[in-house]
């Protein structure tokens, strides 16, 4: 396990996804003891078309899009609906940056108030920082969830960064036995996961570096 700036690897080769007691420790200590992972902000010029991937319903995307002190562009404003996109958890981001109702069982989008800062929309890249066997992991933030397939090359993701200043990263699937083994990038910044289980989740502390 490894937390570092700047021109650090991303992560070391091993032959397989065999991670020993040693290892597991080693990656547990470490990711307990880093400090916020500081997230780059993403240009303004990104975000239409970064927001057009999140597999977001034209609604819930207006709204995230209001919420990071945006107005929907034409080509938003034109659009019916947005196609779903793979991996992306579509029940849940229909009630992207809601609070659930205390009268109803379906949470609604959240008005926008001056209890709500606005959000920043970031650029994370997630991979498999072992043997790409077939690990998958869902991260959610701010009531924005998609099911990622990790590989062992970096994939990069739109995601909106909470008031909270958590992101969480659940475990869904296990490849092919060995433990979930997950890394996550943004900037200069990168972390290691400890190894997870299926169903394990992770709070990860974030902050937005402008």
């Amino acid at each position: 396990m490894f937390f570092a700036s700047g021109g650090s690897p991303w992560f070391a080769h091993r032959a397989g996804d065999v991670v020993d007691d040693a290892q597991k420790v080693e990656r547990q200590n470490e990711f307990a003891t880093i400090g916020p992972i500081y997230l780059a902000a993403m240009p303004e010029s990104e975000v239409d078309v970064a927001s057009q991937g999140m597999g977001l319903s034209s609604e819930s995307r207006d709204v995230l899009l209001r919420q990071i002190k945006r107005q929907p562009s034409s080509l938003a404003l034109a659009a019916v609906s947005t196609p779903p996109v793979a991996g992306a958890d579509s029940a849940q981001n229909s009630a992207l940056l809601a609070e659930p109702a205390k009268t109803a069982p379906e949470p609604s989008p959240m008005p926008e108030t001056k209890a709500h800062p606005p959000l920043e929309l970031v650029w994370i890249t997630l991979w498999d920082t072992d043997a790409e066997d077939g690990d998958a992991v869902r991260i959610t933030s701010q009531g924005y969830s998609r099911t990622i397939s990790l590989t062992k090359a970096p994939v990069r993701y739109a995601i909106p960064v909470p008031a909270s200043g958590t992101i969480e990263v659940t475990g869904i699937r296990d490849g092919e036995g060995g433990g979930i083994t997950v890394g996550l990038a943004s900037g200069a910044s990168r972390a290691i996961f400890p190894i997870m289980s299926v169903n394990q989740t992770l709070g990860l502390r974030v902050a937005v570096r402008k």
